[in-house]
């Protein structure tokens, strides 16, 4: 089996934009100057015994099955079917579901984990990742909705947080809120008492959370918003 890093199958694609050989779309469009058109895909090389044919899960000529999950709608193979993949005909691709239930939003136009305290926000995956720039509806990787109502990859999340960038990228609200902000906000007042600053300087600040704007004291951890109480400010 010719696997590549994205997916395990028993054939390749003949790319119908170029007519080059590939065994995922991803592995051509890393490595070509344009992206393969999944549905255009209309015929397949074996790659046991190498019969190019039509778009099946099954070989013409050894009769081997070519991955365990098979759309022949997206043309998607796959063998790891603990990855339960299913295909939402309103996304118009397959998805991943593994252990989660997933249902489809009409309004916020894609698959989303079932939660009876969802709340819509329109097509809100229709854009791209604000860190890495992928297109996130179309994007293998998971990907979540921030209080802001701005979607980012959860990976790319969690880099930032690692990073100690504790706001969205896009507005600048805080990811953070409830418990988990009232939290961080406590722990910067008490590093602020433990660490006073000599020097007694005042500024004209902005509040990224509430929008006020105030004057605080500098302090190299934070200047404090007199209105929200947070330290998501900047002069």
């Amino acid at each position: 089996m010719n696997n590549c890093e994205h997916y395990f199958r028993n054939c390749k694609l003949v790319s119908p934009c170029c007519n080059n050989i590939y065994m995922c779309r991803f592995c051509h469009n890393n490595n070509e100057d344009h992206e393969i058109n999944r549905f255009e895909i209309k015929e397949i090389i074996c790659c046991k015994c190498n019969k190019q044919q039509k778009v099946s899960n099954q070989c013409v000529e050894c009769n081997i099955q070519f991955a365990k999950y098979f759309c022949s709608k997206c043309n998607f193979f796959d063998d790891r079917i603990e990855r339960n993949y299913y295909h939402c005909d309103k996304c118009g691709i397959c998805r991943v579901a593994n252990d989660k239930k997933y249902i489809h939003c009409d309004t916020c136009n894609t698959c989303l984990l079932f939660d009876e305290n969802h709340k819509c926000n329109k097509n809100v995956f229709d854009n791209n990742c604000p860190i890495c720039l992928e297109n996130l509806f179309h994007s293998t990787r998971p990907s979540v909705i921030l209080d802001c109502s701005h979607s980012i990859h959860k990976d790319c999340l969690d880099k930032q947080i690692q990073n100690n960038k504790l706001n969205c990228p896009l507005c600048r609200k805080s990811i953070h809120s409830g418990e988990g902000l009232k939290k961080m906000i406590e722990y910067i007042d008490n590093l602020i008492q433990e660490n006073p600053f000599s020097e007694e300087i005042l500024y004209d600040i902005k509040c990224n959370d509430c929008s006020s704007t105030c004057q605080a004291n500098f302090h190299p951890f934070g200047m404090k918003c007199t209105n929200c109480g947070g330290y998501n400010t900047s002069k």
